[in-house]
């Protein structure tokens, strides 16, 4: 049973990497980021901060409207999403200061680092989503909308990146104009990246010794 949770928690790590991986892949693409990542940017460009503490700051400020919808408030569980967003931002900044000299011209090979980076993403947020230990306030507000509002999956995804947009394009305006990380790519997560996940929920399995080791274990 140790053991399985040991796999659960390592597999848990693993996707909050995988997730921040897929975003500087997509934010060196240029070829426009998710609706948080580039609000995230907008607020970088008008502050001076890195992308990954804006991405901090974005989560602890989504955290908000998660308890107005949920009507709950878990101090424990508030706890654990603010350790993913932390991770999930200084792994972000790991990569891009890691690789910040890599820049790319030609666009094709800017596309298909772009849909390499949002396939990584989509495959990262599906595993995390589903063992469900903790999960950073971007995704546990996808989660909320999910169980409380909208169940299809798809329309939740519209709201869960809705709202972000709404804040890049207001930072954006606020830069001069300047909408850093929104592009065709930006577009194209807001359509598609819903039903992405949707696929990974199916084609990535998880097995039960390593969702549920407890149950497992009582099962067997």
């Amino acid at each position: 049973m140790y053991f399985n949770y040991l796999k659960k928690y390592f597999l848990w790590i693993f996707s909050i990497l995988v997730n921040s991986f897929g975003n500087f892949l997509l934010i060196k693409s240029n070829m426009g980021s998710g609706p948080w990542i580039a609000a995230s940017m907008g607020i970088a460009k008008s502050s001076h901060l890195q992308i990954g503490v804006c991405t901090i700051i974005l989560n602890f400020l989504i955290y908000i409207p998660i308890i107005i919808i949920s009507k709950k408030f878990n101090f424990l569980k508030l706890c654990g999403s603010f350790f993913v967003a932390y991770i999930f931002g200084r792994f972000l900044d790991f990569f891009l200061n890691l690789f910040d000299w890599f820049t790319l011209e030609n666009i094709f090979l800017r596309i298909i680092i772009f849909l390499i980076g949002d396939t990584v993403l989509s495959a990262g947020i599906s595993v995390y989503l589903r063992l469900n230990i903790a999960m950073n306030p971007f995704d546990q507000f996808l989660q909320t909308v999910n169980e409380f509002l909208i169940p299809d999956m798809k329309k939740a995804n519209l709201i869960y990146l809705g709202v972000p947009l709404i804040l890049a394009l207001a930072f954006g305006i606020y830069n001069g104009f300047d909408f850093t990380g929104i592009g065709f790519g930006t577009l194209f997560m807001f359509l598609l990246n819903g039903v992405f996940i949707k696929f990974f929920h199916k084609k990535i399995p998880i097995s039960i010794e390593i969702l549920s080791p407890r149950r497992y274990i009582q099962k067997h």
